[in-house]
């Protein structure tokens, strides 16, 4: 019969042979939540896979900025609308909340 312990280091191992690094790096922090009634085991299940799945998300966008060779990686926040000033910066930034897709339309500017 396993310790917890040895239970405990062969979970940490099979994260970390699965690739699941954000699993990995939160369990203790879910598992002192768990002990301290803080949070159920299926909550914390699924916290736990929510950061999985950002964290790779992260990495395949990361991924397919690298391999489009941009120079730069370059977001709304970051773009000067003073060196454009015919540019309507109200409207620009209106088209981050995306609702132009969900209405089916399309954008030029």
């Amino acid at each position: 019969m396993m310790t917890e312990q040895k239970k405990y280091r062969r979970l940490v191992d099979n994260l970390s042979s699965l690739g699941l690094k954000g699993m990995e790096i939160n369990l203790d922090e879910y598992l002192e939540q768990i002990g301290n009634k803080e949070k159920s085991v299926i909550e914390a299940l699924c916290e736990l896979t929510d950061i999985e799945m950002k964290l790779k998300t992260d990495r395949a966008i990361h991924g397919c900025v690298k391999v489009a060779n941009f120079p730069f990686l370059k977001e709304m926040k970051d773009f000067d609308f003073s060196f454009q000033p015919s540019i309507n910066e109200g409207q620009i930034r209106g088209f981050e909340n995306l609702k132009f897709l969900e209405q089916k339309q399309n954008i030029l500017f």
